[in-house]
């Protein structure tokens, strides 16, 4: 009868132990900084490009981002070059080795033209100069705490005034190193 009473709480204790959950190590207040390479696509393929960029992340909390990124895209056909620079927040689903997101960001966009005639008389100025929304969306996997790999989607919508608008899509592969966890 007595050992009875002795083995019931060490079960119990083992139980315990085994069962419990671990803690979770979540996310917030972590810093991320990358680039990416890839693609930017329009509505009309002749003016698809290529193009990159950096982007800087922090995290606010395990859910919510806030980030930075710069971009640069060629568009030969169009012969322009599509600058910007946006900030804006994110959700991140970030419990698992592959982590989603989706966010909202606005931005400067800037225009180059480097075709012949830009500037001229009844013709385009050279650099033009918009404000942007974009609709970043992407997935990365987690090779370790502090590298991700991944794709990225952007949309960019740029109002132009009046009716017309600019909208084209990037995507593009991507590298960052994480830290501050």
């Amino acid at each position: 009868m007595r050992r009875r009473f002795v083995l019931v709480p060490v079960l119990l204790l083992a139980a315990t132990i085994v069962l419990a959950p671990s803690p979770a190590r979540a996310y917030e207040h972590q810093w991320h900084i990358g680039g990416a390479l890839g693609y930017a696509l329009t509505i009309d393929p002749t003016y698809n490009g290529f193009g990159g960029g950096v982007h800087l992340t922090y995290g606010l909390t395990d859910a919510f981002n806030a980030m930075v990124e710069l971009d640069l895209t060629a568009h030969p056909g169009a012969d322009a070059l599509v600058g910007s620079g946006s900030i804006g927040a994110g959700y991140v689903l970030d419990i698992l080795e592959w982590v989603p997101y989706v966010g909202l960001m606005a931005g400067v966009y800037d225009f180059f033209s480097y075709g012949g005639g830009c500037g001229g008389k009844g013709e385009p100025g050279c650099i033009a100069t918009r404000i942007g929304f974009s609709v970043p969306v992407g997935l990365d996997y987690l090779v370790s705490r502090s590298l991700a790999i991944g794709v990225a989607g952007r949309y960019h919508i740029l109002p132009i005034g009046g009716d017309s608008t600019t909208q084209y899509l990037t995507v593009f592969a991507r590298a960052e190193y994480i830290w501050g966890f």
